[in-house]
């Protein structure tokens, strides 16, 4: 999932992203900037020319179809403040989610788990890794991550190793934290055909 996909596409968000693509790329098409934004290319062009009036941004006419958008110093400042702004937001939302996520990691300590293995080597396990690191004095451990892809065996997610189900004995650990949204119920099957233990199964999303 890109980043952006998830942030409602708000005015200054729009801006803030359109500057910031121009200034990034002068040769940058509005067909381009509408598929990275996720709005219609009459759209774009419609915030182009407010910020090409508002002198944020310069546009240079090679051909009818080859046209070169350059960011003004102006614009340049109007971009630098509309990150402060985004970056704000989404660290107040960033901080949200990592409460919620301790929470949930505080309640499976509770539960008397020490040594866990992730299992779903993708979003979900990356950031639980992230915010363990952000916050070393949980007493929970993570020794490594399945996946039954096997093109993954072998690779690292936040400098743990992803092993198959097959190797998770090889693994001191005392549960498995299914880390997986998508592929949760297939997991969780392929765990009671493994004969592991249910008691042991950690479900980050309802069963």
């Amino acid at each position: 999932m890109a980043t952006q996909d998830f942030f409602k596409p708000t005015i200054l968000y729009k801006e803030y992203m359109i500057l910031d693509l121009v200034e990034k790329n002068k040769d940058i098409t509005q067909r381009e900037i509408s598929k990275t934004i996720g709005i219609a290319v009459s759209m774009v062009n419609d915030h182009l020319d407010t910020y090409v009036k508002q002198g944020f941004i310069k546009r240079k006419k090679h051909t009818t179809k080859t046209v070169e958008y350059l960011i003004t110093k102006k614009g340049t400042e109007r971009r630098k403040v509309l990150n402060i702004w985004y970056l704000k937001s989404s660290h107040s939302i960033y901080m949200q989610a990592k409460d919620n996520i301790t929470t949930f990691l505080n309640q499976i300590i509770d539960k008397g788990f020490k040594k866990i293995l992730l299992y779903g080597a993708g979003e979900v396990a990356e950031i639980i890794l992230q915010v363990m690191n952000d916050d070393n004095t949980l007493p929970l451990q993570v020794v490594g991550v399945i996946d039954d892809n096997e093109s993954k065996a072998g690779q690292v997610l936040v400098n743990l190793p992803i092993i198959s189900l097959n190797d998770i004995n090889q693994y001191d650990h005392d549960g498995i934290l299914i880390s997986s949204y998508t592929h949760h119920e297939v997991i969780f099957n392929n765990l009671k055909q493994a004969e592991y233990p249910v008691k042991q199964v950690i479900h980050f999303f309802d069963n």
